[in-house]
């Protein structure tokens, strides 16, 4: 009598190909860079970012960002709910912009490129400071 269902070593085959095909492995080694770019713009480039921004400004302003993402084709930064507050005993009230988007080019870049890094932080760093919300 023959059996209905294909045999364990033709799926696991069917399978392994399946998952090493490049129809798979692009769209998952992008989504691998994507993923890790936003995590690491959440964690190590936002207190990068703080810590230049405090020393452009002489530490006459504190910045806090509530998160920072990534567009989906990695070419701009969004920078959510950013509070910039007064160091000291200033009497200006803190300054709120609760968007900024930035381009930057190549952030997949970020993860692997010190110099990516200083350029970008740079780059957002001049676009918080141009803001028309910003008394400098």
């Amino acid at each position: 009598m023959a059996h209905r269902f294909p045999q364990k070593k033709f799926l696991m085959n069917w399978c392994k190909a399946l998952i090493l095909s490049p129809g798979v492995l692009f769209p998952a080694t992008y989504l691998f860079v994507y993923t890790s770019t936003n995590i690491y713009l959440n964690t190590a480039f936002k207190k990068h970012l703080a810590r230049s921004v405090n020393q452009a400004s002489d530490n006459t302003w504190k910045i806090t960002i509530k998160s920072l993402s990534s567009d989906l084709i990695l070419d701009s930064v969004t920078l959510n709910d950013i509070e910039l507050t007064p160091a000291g005993t200033s009497a200006q009230p803190p300054v709120t912009i609760p968007t900024i988007e930035v381009t930057c080019s190549n952030l997949e870049k970020l993860l692997f490129s010190p110099a990516k890094r200083v350029s970008s932080t740079q780059v957002i760093r001049q676009k918080i400071f141009s803001d028309e919300h910003l008394i400098q």
